[in-house]
């Protein structure tokens, strides 16, 4: 009903805008999409990950279709459960209309769940249950569920009296809020190179809010006055705009400068500590402070010999056999041999026996299997009259095959529940060919330990880069810490980005604390590392030096050793994302770079967003898979010709920097002749073997993350940009640091001549055996040197 009263022809014209700003649907309109756009600023301010679309197999406009189709699905949802919830008209009413509707949507979630339980084939075996999933799961989906159900009912609860788009635009503006600000406090990292951006996104967000709140005459937000949050988001915004003024967004020095130079003097560290020892009785001393009182082994003296006699330099650091072995103390000696007992009966694993001081395998009948046996046995054999009677399971598969759940390996000596000698050991999978990605990914999550972010966030979004995974071992945009990026525990990302995690795990795998010697493993494996010799590729220019090579990186990977192109392969995979960050990059793909700005004593650093072409192009990076240019014999090999492209193998370029890349089963096979060679060895691996522990990023090698985002940067400080082009449109001058590059081939080289020898292998491994025949003698606690 019309008003009577006349309207005021004297009002001003303040009191006239501000009463159409707070009726005009526009201006509703116009606050609600501001918060919109501001939220979906600071949600893309952020780097991707290198996870990509599939030019082939993936229909970009249907993506885009069903994305909107779900916001759609959505929105209408919404506005029907506001019109049901509506109609009741006691709160008591709306509860139980909310519980029903919550009961009904729970079932609907769990019949697609079901449905893939049953046909399901090729998974772990369904009479089995995954050891150690069950806390895993429970705990999160009640958390998760009992915020959710707290969530929905109060925001159900809100609508009814007012409409949808209030809670829904606060949540938004919460969460764009909180984004924006995130954004802030990373300008002057790669990870925020614009500072405009983060404030423009920050500042429409705010101002989208208040025109919103003036809009749909909001009084109250929640239990709070209009004024207070209105005031807080404006101190937010004086407060973002001055730490942005503060914050220096260039270098003086290139951080990989430090990281060289720390890394030296840790090299210099950890030789120091290595090399105490020169006689047996300092020897003994530094045994017993570095294993908390225990005594050394028996024939511990003449290991110390043995180690004399082949020059071996690492006398006291032996901190893998240490890990390795550690959680078999938690095991009685019979049990230990229970479990040998049983992989003896499993497939692909070897048996050596040591027995009367010599050494000998089963003769397995695969003939490479065989082969290694024998090397195996070699090496054993030089040393072998000082050991005790024992056997030792060998892994004859690449892969490591014992997984043990954290709760149940036990890291203490008084625990020693792992295998119970009266329970019947059983392998994770029994019957099936191999076990789902997805699968095994959980199973390396369970063997986390508990809080860790891979066992308690899945990280679905893929799209993005993670920093929460990269920052524990990176200093800025480069790896620091090596040793800790090997720990896939706070790295949830990682299973979506390497093809030991995206490929299905074809062979046994155990949950149980097994003795079994493997030649490398993961961080969540607890297998125990044993050097395997392998009959490495000789070098086809052992004379070459440095500055004869040729001035780029490469890596070249054959497509038969390319796992089956599934779709996690197929976008995931470390190898196909690196050849399509360089190959495949289109006009819209941005990298950040670490640039040099300036000249002489003004010159400074700074990370900028550059067209990944131009990144490619300025610097000597070939990346290629290869293979027959036609004629491939399988689908896999014309899917992935068809992607990426085949070259011809060329064994004849002879390069300054060899990129070095895990196979989806196991370590670079060919790193320790790239270490040995006169090139620079660029690493990017998950993978420990029994000489990591002796590698020293920026020292030995080119540490590189498997997320390739610093590859670039990493890459023009060694090379130099100077006369090499634009980025930008700015002509590059940065000249590169082909004398620390020279200096690292040289460390790397000469380590590895002197600390990874066959004599240093032998050492390794009476060390290993050693320690290992105590573990498993009856009367453990009294076999020591004395």
């Amino acid at each position: 009903m019309e008003s009577d009263e006349p309207e005021d022809m004297w009002g001003s014209a303040w009191g006239d805008f501000m009463a159409w700003l707070t009726n005009s649907p526009f201006m509703l309109l116009l606050g609600a999409g501001l918060v919109s756009y501001g939220g979906f600023l600071g949600a893309n301010s952020t780097i991707r990950s290198t996870y990509f679309c599939s030019s082939l197999t993936d229909q970009g406009p249907l993506l885009v279709f069903i994305q909107f189709a779900g916001l759609f699905a959505e929105t209408a949802g919404i506005v029907l459960l506001w019109r049901v919830l509506s109609w009741a008209r006691t709160t008591k009413s709306r509860l139980q209309t909310l519980g029903g509707i919550l009961v009904i949507a729970a079932f609907a979630t769990c019949i697609p769940f079901i449905t893939g339980q049953f046909s399901r084939h090729g998974e772990l075996i369904g009479r089995q249950s995954l050891r150690g999933a069950n806390p895993l799961y429970i705990i999160d989906t009640l958390s998760v569920g009992l915020v959710v159900a707290i969530l929905v009912i109060s925001t159900s609860l809100m609508i009814c009296d007012s409409s949808p788009l209030e809670p829904i635009t606060i949540a938004t503006v919460t969460n764009g809020i909180i984004t924006g600000v995130g954004n802030v406090l990373l300008v002057g990292t790669y990870q925020q190179i614009s500072p405009m951006q983060a404030l423009t996104a920050l500042g429409t967000t705010s101002l989208g809010f208040i025109i919103f709140t003036y809009a749909n005459n909001m009084r109250w937000i929640i239990f709070v006055r209009r004024i207070l949050p209105l005031l807080m988001i404006v101190v937010v915004m004086i407060a973002s705009a001055i730490y942005i003024s503060m914050t220096p967004k260039t270098f003086a020095r290139h951080p990989v400068d430090d990281l060289v130079y720390k890394s030296r003097i840790e090299a210099d560290r950890w030789l120091r500590h290595a090399t105490v020892s020169t006689t047996l009785k300092i020897a003994v001393q530094e045994y017993e402070e570095r294993h908390h009182g225990r005594k050394p082994p028996r024939n511990f003296e003449k290991w110390f010999e043995f180690a004399h006699q082949r020059k071996s330099v690492i006398i006291d650091k032996f901190d893998q056999i240490e890990k390795d072995i550690f959680p078999f103390w938690s095991l009685q000696p019979q049990t230990i041999r229970d479990g040998l007992d049983f992989l003896k009966g499993q497939p692909n694993i070897g048996v050596i026996r040591v027995a009367d001081g010599k050494a000998s395998h089963n003769s397995p009948a695969d003939l490479s299997q065989r082969k290694s046996l024998d090397e195996l046995v070699t090496i054993i054999s030089t040393f072998s009259e000082h050991l005790p009677m024992m056997e030792i399971a060998i892994n004859l598969q690449e892969r490591p095959r014992v997984l043990v759940p954290w709760n149940e390996i036990g890291y203490d000596f008084s625990m020693a529940k792992t295998i119970n000698a009266n329970k019947q050991i059983t392998p994770a999978y029994q019957t099936q060919s191999h076990i789902e990605a997805s699968q095994f990914a959980t199973l390396e999550a369970l063997a986390c330990p508990f809080g860790s972010p891979s066992r308690t966030d899945g990280n679905w979004d893929v799209r993005d880069f993670c920093d929460s995974c990269t920052s524990p071992h990176s200093r800025e945009q480069f790896l620091e810490d090596w040793q800790k990026a090997l720990d896939p525990c706070h790295q949830p990302d990682l299973f979506h980005l390497h093809d030991f995690y995206t490929t299905p795990h074809r062979f046994e795998l155990y949950q149980e604390l097994l003795p079994l010697f493997s030649g490398s493993k993961t961080a969540g494996f607890s297998d125990l590392l044993i050097p395997l010799p392998k009959t490495e590729p000789i070098d086809n220019h052992p004379g070459t030096t440095f500055n004869q090579k040729q001035d780029l990186v490469l890596w070249q990977g054959d497509v038969k050793d390319m796992p089956p192109a599934t779709h996690d392969v197929l976008h995931g995979s470390h190898r196909l994302r690196l050849v399509h960050l360089i190959q495949n990059a289109t006009a819209t793909d941005r990298i950040p770079m670490l640039l040099g700005v300036g000249s002489g004593k003004n010159s400074r650093f700074q990370y900028e967003h550059v067209p990944t072409a131009e990144g490619n192009s300025i610097l000597p990076l070939r990346f290629s898979l290869t293979g027959p240019a036609e004629g491939c014999e399988d689908a896999n090999c014309k899917l992935i010709r068809d992607e990426f492209g085949l070259e011809q193998a060329n064994t004849e370029i002879d390069s300054r920097y060899v990129m070095l890349l895990d196979t989806h089963d196991g370590p670079p096979p060919n790193l320790l002749q790239v270490l040995r060679s006169n090139s620079v060895p660029v690493i990017s691996s998950i993978f420990h073997q029994w000489f990591t522990e002796r590698l020293i990023p920026w020292v030995h090698f080119i540490p590189i993350d498997t997320r390739y985002h610093a590859l670039h940067s990493t890459m023009s400080y060694f090379i130099g940009l100077d006369g090499r082009g634009t980025l930008n449109g700015r002509k590059q001058i940065t000249p590169g640091r082909t004398e620390d590059a020279r200096w690292i081939a040289q460390q790397g080289r000469k380590w590895a001549e002197k600390t990874m020898r066959k004599e240093d292998m032998e050492v390794y491994l009476f060390r290993l055996l050693l320690e290992w025949g105590r573990v498993i003698d009856d009367n453990r606690d009294n076999v020591y040197f004395t």
